[in-house]
């Protein structure tokens, strides 16, 4: 089925619908099970009372079993999640999130995970023991309530340790539209790739919870200002080029998703099925990704079974549900090209997905212009998009290419340009008016008389003098960085 389709419009529709009750449930599971708690300190075990409200929860289970198994309730700071949908506090649940995350919190109580054969009797005897841990006296009372249940084999409920996530605390309420709060999470996400990429080549299961939480920190920038993350993407890593890539490739994507007006929700597909792209890169041996040479007729073959491989290994991630096919999309067609000319090959043409369409536009622009192992030297940004308009139409879906552009500008963020006044910036941010793409602002970082300027001033390239039309600056050519030793990437940091 065409993803682009009618029918997938209201299959998404109807996506969103459930997202919104699977969490609305999930609300209504932590005030249930505050209910119970409560009734548990002053009622006996066989008290009837508790019939009532324990076949509430066991109903509530039921329905988000219909969506997800095993369902699980945790804590990251003072957030709670279900499965890996934030739950929101409001003045509804305030006093139940509250209770709930100070409970789990003194008993170091990471997750709660209840699985589909949960039995209300189990639901009580987890209460009891729950509220029994003594938390006075007790050095470690984690420990003593996970005793406590493996003694009264109690299967159907689990309970996971706390670990603080360093790179991802949700505590922060910072302005997410902050080079700090930025920086954190490019680097989160650098980290979250790495991590299951690399327990991919190890087949071991993969847990895509923080990653989900990260990708949607970064929709919220880029729906708040863009062009903080967008200038995140000159941050070069060869030896890890796999990993910056990915993520890199996700913040291109997601801009290009923003104007095309995608919701939330959509975003963070795309987000997710952009940052998975490479996955399959995971399979290929580490000696032939880093190969200083070009490679040969053989390698070239293995490296083509990237797409392929990845669908493999994303059908053993966990916590995708509906979302993996459209993660199958990115990886299986990102190398397909508009017109069925590129890998892997099919008996018959297809139209490639409009998720395929742009993380291939993404993936190629970031290729070109990063550095890896066998080329340090990458092409300029306008090179690259002067390659990418001859393709447009064969390799490039032209409509999605024009829009790439206009989100990156005709000078892309981190060019190093000259200027008319003989001064050298480098642009950091692009004009939000398309006819002057030409026009974007700038960091000067080398002044009139060839000085450096540690700490210059942003010059907006639009601005004229006085009232006339005449521009006060203006770009005479860009810069090649690597020729002169400029590393653009610390003027983002």
């Amino acid at each position: 089925m065409n993803p682009d389709s009618p029918i997938q419009s209201k299959e998404t529709h109807v996506t969103r619908t459930v997202d919104v009750e699977f969490i609305n449930y999930g609300k209504r599971l932590v005030i249930q099970f505050n209910i119970i708690s409560k009734m548990a300190l002053i009622h006996q075990a066989q008290n009837s009372s508790f019939d009532a409200p324990i076949s509430n929860l066991m109903n509530i289970l039921g329905f988000l079993f219909t969506m997800d198994d095993p369902i699980t309730l945790y804590r990251e700071a003072d957030s709670l999640f279900l499965n890996e949908e934030r739950l929101k506090m409001d003045i509804e649940t305030f006093s139940s999130f509250s209770n709930f995350i100070d409970a789990l919190s003194k008993r170091n109580i990471g997750e709660v995970v209840f699985s589909k054969t949960v039995a209300p009797r189990d639901i009580k005897t987890f209460i009891f023991l729950f509220n029994g841990v003594d938390l006075k006296n007790n050095p470690d009372p984690f420990k003593s309530l996970q005793d406590a249940m493996a003694q009264a084999h109690l299967e159907t409920i689990e309970i996971t340790e706390y670990v603080e996530k360093k790179g991802t605390d949700l505590s922060i309420n910072v302005n997410k539209g902050s080079k700090e709060f930025a920086k954190k999470t490019y680097l989160s996400a650098v980290s979250a790739v790495t991590q299951v990429m690399e327990s991919a080549k190890l087949n071991h299961a993969v847990s895509l919870k923080k990653t989900k939480r990260l990708v949607q920190s970064m929709v919220d920038v880029i729906l708040q200002e863009e062009t903080v993350l967008l200038g995140l993407t000159n941050l070069r890593c060869y030896d890890e080029y796999t990993y910056h890539h990915s993520v890199n490739v996700c913040i291109l994507s997601l801009g290009i998703g923003q104007r095309l007006g995608y919701d939330k929700i959509e975003l963070s597909n795309l987000g997710m099925a952009s940052l998975f792209h490479d996955i399959g890169k995971s399979d290929v041996p580490v000696d032939l990704l880093n190969k200083p040479t070009d490679f040969n007729d053989d390698e070239w073959n293995v490296i083509r079974r990237h797409p392929v491989l990845g669908i493999r290994n994303i059908m053993k991630m966990k916590g995708l549900n509906e979302l993996a096919i459209k993660v199958m999309y990115g990886s299986f067609e990102h190398h397909m090209n508009y017109d069925n000319s590129g890998y892997p090959k099919l008996a018959k043409k297809r139209d490639i997905s409009l998720f395929g369409r742009i993380i291939s536009t993404a993936d190629c622009y970031d290729a070109m212009t990063s550095a890896r192992v066998y080329n340090r030297t990458p092409i300029p940004p306008e090179k690259a998009l002067q390659f990418m308009l001859k393709k447009s139409g064969t390799a490039f879906d032209p409509v999605l290419l024009k829009i790439f552009i206009n989100c990156i500008g005709a000078f892309p963020i981190g060019t190093l340009v000259l200027l008319d006044t003989n001064e050298i910036g480098v642009v950091v941010q692009v004009n939000p008016d398309s006819d002057k793409g030409d026009r974007p602002k700038v960091k000067i970082i080398v002044n009139k008389t060839g000085g450096e300027e540690a700490d210059g001033e942003i010059a907006d390239l639009s601005e004229t003098v006085g009232r006339t039309s005449e521009f006060k600056r203006s770009i005479l050519r860009t810069i090649d960085p690597h020729k002169y030793k400029v590393d653009v990437s610390r003027f983002f940091l």
